[in-house]
């Protein structure tokens, strides 16, 4: 017997050249068929102390469970790795209360911003204007030339590879997605489980006034794009509704495309939670290795999914699907090979790798007009085991990735990229086993930028004409324990390092709002316009070599 899904998607085949439906609008519309409905009415789920602890309680019982299973199947863990037991046992469950509070206080601060009659609809663009003297849709339009030109990558190259106008341009079309109006998709989605009913009756109006709908939703997304030549879809949900979702920006003048991620609502912390979970999970299905099970299930099937299910509840997949059509689209208006670009912010950011590593390792999926080129992340989580990142590295490794490259921005002292701690300390792996909580491991080439406008630290040359690199110190101190807890950085200068412990509870720069106030500097640093501000704060180490060229 035919599944309610499958009878609304073969409706779909027969009636989507009716109502002038987009192809991209068909791939969101079957993604959110397949897209689980909250577990709340979204009333209820307005409501913050009521929305708030059903998500901390469900999150205590997968705690709960993933507790018992580790004892039971490690019963010597207290002795063997004291230090993970505590962490596991104690910490985590501490930690979630304290930010279940936190957030309680965000929210009423929230509330009563909200009895203003000023209210807060402030443009991205107009927001991050007041962190730069410069204009900041030339920083855009300059971003988004570079997509069509990007350089060759070599070490030899006499400007540097990493690219600040087009780092600054993804950055902001992450940001920018925060904009979406949920509400309008929660709607769509109570039409389609309407729909699901009856599915045979379904018409292609009905389809038209869901898609229609979810247009709506991310109309202010548009409006802001096209101020500098962009248009936007989202295709994706990431199977979870009011989350992470995945959507595509391209121009009618270039040839790019840019698959971009919503990550985690600073100000929305039950969000957090996924980021500081650690349980990992095989990937062995789609990619390589274990990776963090929150962001895996987020783009792909489960593993308890049957393989045929599995090909219709695949959010990686539709992008796939929606990223091939508008490439063939772009080809036939420029017959050059189109440019892909992969980002995204903070947990959007962690998706942002899963989906590149998807890409690295199945680049003909998405057709023979594409190139893969950069993949830039903001804010990103670590998601993979030492198994995940040497898979990764060997993908980019390849020679025909060999001009390729994949940021990783920091800011600062941001604690969600520190997170889990210990990753940063060099050879620690040499006394962690593989099933170890801290065996997660950054892939990809960090950029560490600073509030401060000190000079970004890197293990890679970024600027200037002299060629040497920065070196991690190989061997393991008692004192670089530091950086196990995430105060510093092994290839940070020390007054950068030293610099994230005072910071931690300090405002030396602008603040954007009475919230920044009360929010600690190592959260505070994880917003998107901290980001662009640390940016711009660099771009003098950009420039004054091309400077000092030109005399």
């Amino acid at each position: 017997m035919a599944q309610p899904d499958s009878v609304i998607i073969d409706n779909l085949d027969e009636n989507d050249g009716k109502n002038n439906i987009s192809p991209e609008q068909l791939i969101h519309f079957v993604d959110l068929v397949n897209t689980p409905k909250p577990s709340l009415n979204p009333i209820i789920r307005r409501i913050p102390l009521i929305s708030q602890s059903l998500t901390y309680l469900i999150y205590f019982k997968l705690v709960v469970i993933y507790l018992f299973l580790t004892l039971l199947f490690n019963i010597t863990l207290p002795i063997t790795n004291p230090l993970e037991f505590i962490i596991t046992f104690a910490l985590f469950p501490l930690f979630t209360a304290l930010v279940y509070f936190f957030e309680v206080g965000i929210k009423f601060i929230i509330f009563l911003q909200s009895l203003s009659h000023s209210g807060n609809n402030q443009k991205v663009i107009d927001l991050w204007s007041s962190f730069t003297n410069k204009d900041i849709k030339e920083i855009l339009h300059a971003g988004i030339a570079s997509l069509d030109d990007p350089d060759n990558h070599s070490d030899d190259n006499r400007y540097p590879t990493f690219d600040l106008n087009r780092a600054e341009l993804l950055l902001y079309t992450s940001a920018l997605m925060l904009q979406r109006d949920t509400t309008l998709v929660e709607k769509a989605q109570k039409d389609i489980i309407e729909l699901k009913k009856n599915p045979k009756k379904t018409r292609s109006v009905d389809i038209k006034k869901i898609t229609d709908k979810l247009l709506e939703s991310e109309r202010e997304i548009q409006k802001e794009a096209k101020e500098i030549g962009l248009e936007f879809i989202s295709i994706t949900e990431c199977n979870v509704i009011e989350g992470p979702y995945g959507g595509l920006y391209w121009s009618e003048s270039h040839n790019f495309i840019i698959v971009s991620f919503k990550g985690t609502d600073p100000l929305n912390l039950a969000e957090w939670l996924t980021n500081f979970s650690l349980q990992r999970m095989d990937a062995k299905q789609f990619l390589f290795g274990e990776v963090h099970s929150g962001y895996y299930n987020n783009l792909f099937p489960n593993n308890s999914y049957s393989s045929t299910k599995s090909v219709k509840q695949f959010p990686a997949l539709r992008l796939v699907e929606a990223i091939r059509g508008k490439a063939n689209e772009i080809y036939k208006r420029t017959a050059q090979r189109v440019k892909v670009w992969v980002t995204g912010y903070s947990l959007g950011g962690a998706l942002a790798t899963l989906f590149y590593a998807r890409l690295l390792q199945s680049p003909a999926s998405l057709g023979d007009n594409v190139d893969i080129c950069d993949g830039i992340t903001f804010a990103s989580p670590l998601l993979g085991d030492n198994d995940f990142a040497a898979g990764f590295q060997s993908l980019m490794n390849n020679e025909i990735n060999v001009n390729k490259n994949f940021w990783r921005i920091v800011n600062d002292n941001d604690i969600v990229p520190r997170y889990p701690f210990g990753f940063h300390v060099p050879n620690l792996g040499h006394f962690l086993s593989k099933i170890n909580l801290f065996n997660y491991i950054n892939v990809g080439d960090e950029v560490r930028f600073y509030q401060d406008g000190s000079k970004p630290s890197s293990e890679r040359h970024l600027y200037g004409s002299d060629i040497n690199y920065l070196f991690i110190k190989q061997e393991l101190n008692l004192v670089d324990l530091g950086t196990f807890f995430g105060f510093y950085d092994q290839f940070d200068s020390s007054t950068n390092g030293w610099n994230s412990i005072k910071n931690i509870f300090t405002v030396n720069y602008k603040v954007n709002s009475n919230i920044d106030y009360v929010t600690p500097g190592f959260i505070r640093n994880h917003y998107s316009y901290r980001y662009f501000e640390c940016l711009e704060k660099a771009r003098k180490y950009w420039e004054e070599p091309k400077k000092n060229d030109e005399r």
